[in-house]
């Protein structure tokens, strides 16, 4: 190629930018005239779905979008998740995602990937856990926890509601981190109410659990809480120690999320987050979120991009550590 040509070459890969760049402008200011389709990979009146209905009634109100909650439940979200990979990058089809986003992955084969065939808009919303555990459990803290589960092998069983989730994660990384990997049983169950059920005979000992699900048995005294599950404490339960007192970092929580497919225009994303995380400051919608157990997060695409990244290089190495990775 001559200078010439090359010149040219520029000059029209120049040419093109710049004209993309006012149909990118246009694009966003046109966003929202057509229904966008939200898809809910769970089934409607699941944690995730009150959580979806909760922020996007008044989502539409603010903006006037027309949106459609399809709830595509099925194979633990890959569903619904898979559709929004496949789909047009122009923001009209997007995913409400919950925690096993980065899990599921390395557990079952999946069709799509679930870092580079996204888009990451924000995260809505966490479900903080708590480590709960039976009142004949001669224990009143972690430490005194930790130090029974040592004592001799096998010595206590943990429910997991389901394989994979956010209360298993947890579980499992503080049995590692805490050296109790001898003296705790992990005892999965299919779902969250035969965990509970299994927890509330006696038939495990102990559980990580949500705020919603436990609440009613603590306060009736049918169970008793250790410690939240995080850094800190939570506002609402000011007298109850973190794990990160106790110098464990667990982050595993389930929580919800907005996701479009990869390749999205930047002014849409933009475009969408700012409009969430004003409805997400609205004082209503934060006391419906916690009254469904679920604390604000609104985190900018960025910081959501990077929680993903973390995710899903700390689940890839522990996962099938945990003997389930991948079921085929």
């Amino acid at each position: 190629m001559n200078a010439w040509a090359g010149i040219a070459t520029l000059t029209v890969a120049i040419v093109g930018a710049l004209s993309m760049a006012p149909a990118a402008a246009q694009n966003a200011r046109d966003y929202g005239k057509r229904p966008i389709r939200m898809l809910v990979p769970v089934p409607p009146g699941g944690s995730t779905d009150i959580v979806a209905r909760i922020v996007i009634g008044p989502l539409t109100e603010m903006t006037g979008y027309t949106i459609v909650i399809d709830n595509r439940a099925g194979a633990q979200g890959a569903i619904a998740t898979d559709i929004v990979a496949r789909a047009a990058p122009d923001g009209y089809t997007l995913l409400f995602a919950y925690a096993t986003h980065t899990t599921l992955p390395f557990i079952n084969k999946v069709p799509y990937d679930p870092f580079r065939d996204f888009a990451p808009i924000t995260q809505v919303s966490v479900n903080p856990l708590l480590v709960v555990v039976h009142p004949t459990v001669p224990v009143t803290s972690v430490k005194e926890l930790i130090a029974l589960a040592k004592s001799k092998p096998k010595s206590l069983n943990l429910g997991i509601a389901t394989a994979g989730s956010a209360g298993h994660i947890a579980a499992e990384l503080f049995k590692l981190r805490s050296g109790t990997g001898d003296g705790i049983v992990s005892v999965i169950y299919r779902g969250g109410g035969p965990s509970m059920v299994a927890l509330l005979s006696g038939e495990v000992q102990m559980m990580f659990a949500s705020v919603p699900t436990s609440t009613p048995y603590l306060k009736s005294g049918r169970l008793k809480t250790l410690a939240t599950v995080g850094p800190k404490r939570l506002p609402y339960l000011p007298e109850l120690p973190s794990l990160g007192e106790y110098g464990f970092t667990i982050e595993a929580a389930p929580w919800q999320a907005l996701l479009g497919p990869a390749n999205m225009p930047r002014e849409i994303i933009t475009r969408l987050y700012g409009e969430m995380s004003r409805v997400l400051k609205r004082p209503e919608v934060i006391e419906r979120l916690a009254a469904a157990g679920a604390d604000v997060v609104s985190s900018t695409p960025e910081e959501f991009d990077a929680r993903l990244k973390r995710e899903l290089n700390e689940y890839s190495k522990l996962i099938p550590t945990f003997g389930l990775g991948r079921q085929l």
